[in-house]
């Protein structure tokens, strides 16, 4: 605990304080206290429920129910599959759609192995293209052509 002159009623009798004690007691006025269970501000955070996300609430967050069609443009490339497999293991996403010039049915059915609810399809060429894209809500593109 450090000792200010505030804990003195006299400052004739308080202890000197380098710079860097004030220093280090200015900071440590400084830092944010975690609110207390059953204070305002932890009432507040409960009530905003998962629109604020903070490590408690993460969980809520991951638990929402979205879904979201997303299409990776370039997913048979190296960063392409690493990042179809990233996008497969969200929770919020529930239709993965994969497009490449070729190879992508292999990919998405290596994709399809992983244990989670969304379902992915591999399309290949130029006339798969359309179907790929079909109402989608993101559209990444890592391709490097």
């Amino acid at each position: 605990r450090l000792v200010t002159a505030q804990h003195f009623g006299n400052t004739t009798h308080a202890p000197k304080m380098s710079a860097a004690m004030a220093s280090c007691a200015a900071n440590a006025r400084a830092v944010a206290v975690k609110p207390a269970i059953g204070s305002k501000r932890s009432n507040a955070l409960r009530r905003a429920g998962s629109r604020v996300v903070t490590a408690s609430s993460r969980r809520t967050v991951m638990t929402a129910k979205a879904e979201y069609k997303v299409a990776v443009l370039g997913a048979a490339g190296g960063i392409g599959q690493s990042l179809s497999l990233l996008l497969k293991m969200n929770p919020l996403i529930s239709e993965l759609a994969l497009y490449d010039i070729a190879n992508t049915p292999g990919v998405a059915a290596d994709l399809s192995h992983t244990n989670t609810t969304c379902s992915v399809k591999g399309y290949a060429g130029d006339d798969e293209l359309a179907a790929a894209l079909k109402g989608c809500d993101l559209v990444i593109i890592p391709a490097g052509v």
